[in-house]
């Protein structure tokens, strides 16, 4: 089920993933996701900065080079990313809601506009997590019971980054895994250099049967594969060679427990 508004939203999820992007939560959590449903857990999907900029919108040259890579001119982009979400929802079983935030690169165009300031720490100006607060807060007092995967913050985007304090404020550490983002957690220079701030306690959770429905659903998002994976035909061996490697019997998916 789809979710128009925050107000549709019935209580009582056990699980309730919060992804920056479209993509995020079937790249991090989508075997969790997966495994609770089948466990028959009622799943969430909160997708923050799923906006459509305006016609009168101007782009960044960052903006510009990414709708470049995804292959979509800028009237399409965000609104094809929609759609490949649907159809990645539906695979993963999870309901969801857009909550219709601006992602960084419409955001504060004038500000995150090259790679080096969209992989920082946030700007002070930035309004998303403070914006994200409320939300939390609202969904939060209406599933007391939920276990939240919440990003990390690995790869330091600054929209991972702003849900991950958003969250941290709303949530503390209590009944959270934070989940480490795929694709940066590929990367063994990233991890180290997040985890040293976090000094994390690591958890893996074994996807069991899923990793190839987890792969299909990631598959869903066709204009971001070479972006995130280079060769998209490699998408299903990077990710089976990661989900093997972090598991003990089996393909898993990795959270860290945090403290206050």
């Amino acid at each position: 089920m789809h979710y128009a508004t925050l107000n549709d939203i019935p209580p009582g999820f056990d699980l309730i993933c919060v992804s920056a992007h479209l993509d995020d939560a079937a790249l991090s959590c989508g075997g969790q996701l997966l495994a609770a449903r089948q466990s028959g857990l009622r799943t969430l999907v909160v997708t923050a900065c799923t906006a459509v900029p305006p016609d009168s919108a101007r782009y960044s040259d960052l903006a510009v080079e990414f709708h470049r890579e995804w292959g979509l001119d800028e009237a399409a982009a965000v609104t094809t990313r929609l759609g490949e979400d649907r159809q990645a929802m539906a695979i993963l079983g999870a309901d969801d809601i857009w909550l219709n935030l601006d992602d960084a690169i419409y955001r504060m165009p004038q500000h995150y506009n090259s790679r080096e300031t969209l992989f920082a720490m946030p700007h002070s100006g930035d309004q998303l997590a403070h914006q994200l607060v409320p939300i939390l807060t609202h969904i939060a007092a209406h599933n007391p019971h939920a276990t939240w995967l919440i990003p990390a913050g690995v790869g330091m985007h600054v929209d991972h980054l702003n849900v991950y304090a958003a969250a941290r404020q709303v949530l503390g550490t209590v009944n959270v895994r934070f989940y480490e983002e795929v694709p940066y957690a590929l990367d063994a220079n990233i991890i180290t250099y997040r985890r040293a701030i976090l000094t994390p306690t690591l958890h893996a959770s074994a996807m069991g049967s899923y990793l190839a429905t987890k792969i299909a659903a990631v598959n869903c998002y066709a204009s971001q594969m070479a972006a995130l994976f280079g060769d998209p035909a490699t998408m299903p061996a990077q990710l089976t060679g990661y989900h093997h490697a972090i598991g003990s019997d089996g393909p898993a998916e990795r959270w860290y427990e945090l403290t206050a």
